[in-house]
């Protein structure tokens, strides 16, 4: 182990924002390696420790299972021959990042389009207009009327191409 990163359980938990319980529990289920014991047994985490919940929370991020995360660091004591099976669960993992972005696109797209449309409501409302036709999305019950689509999977979302528009995702 490299002695450029030595951190104990608690300063790898302020620095990494887990709690105690979370790097022990992740240590148990043999997610994080390599960790190393002082004389009074206590834990030190070093780089090779860290590069493990490192990984880990990247793959927990694409919305990997634990088990699935297990797994995969189970299959690189394997060695080589595992390649095929972990590059698989990394482009699995990919795939599910790349949803999750492109679902993220669209949340700020609509996000976006509500500040926008506030924005005009609140300058016709400086001028003297109507704000509900600057805006007509938000009514005066504070109520926002979105018109709505069922999609191919059969999932409900905002019927707003013009906001939806691929060409910029």
């Amino acid at each position: 182990m490299s002695n450029k990163a030595r951190y104990s359980i608690s300063a790898l938990s302020r620095k990494t924002g887990l709690s105690v319980h979370t790097l022990r529990f992740y240590e148990k289920e043999g997610i994080i390696r390599h960790v190393e014991r002082t004389a009074s047994g206590r834990r030190i985490y070093g780089e090779d420790s860290i590069g493990c919940l490192i990984g880990a929370l990247c793959m927990k991020q694409a919305r990997l299972t634990l088990s699935q995360i297990k797994e995969f660091f189970d299959l690189t004591v394997k060695g080589s021959e595992s390649l095929p099976h972990r590059l698989e669960m990394l482009a699995s993992a990919r795939e599910n990042l790349l949803g999750l972005q492109a679902n993220i696109a669209k949340s700020i797209k609509l996000v976006d389009f509500f500040i926008d449309g506030a924005n005009a409501a609140l300058t016709a409302m400086a001028n003297g207009e109507d704000p509900d036709k600057a805006f007509p999305l938000l009514t005066r019950e504070g109520i926002a009327t979105i018109p709505t689509m069922m999609t191919d999977e059969g999932k409900l979302e905002p019927d707003m191409p013009a906001i939806w528009d691929d060409s910029e995702l």
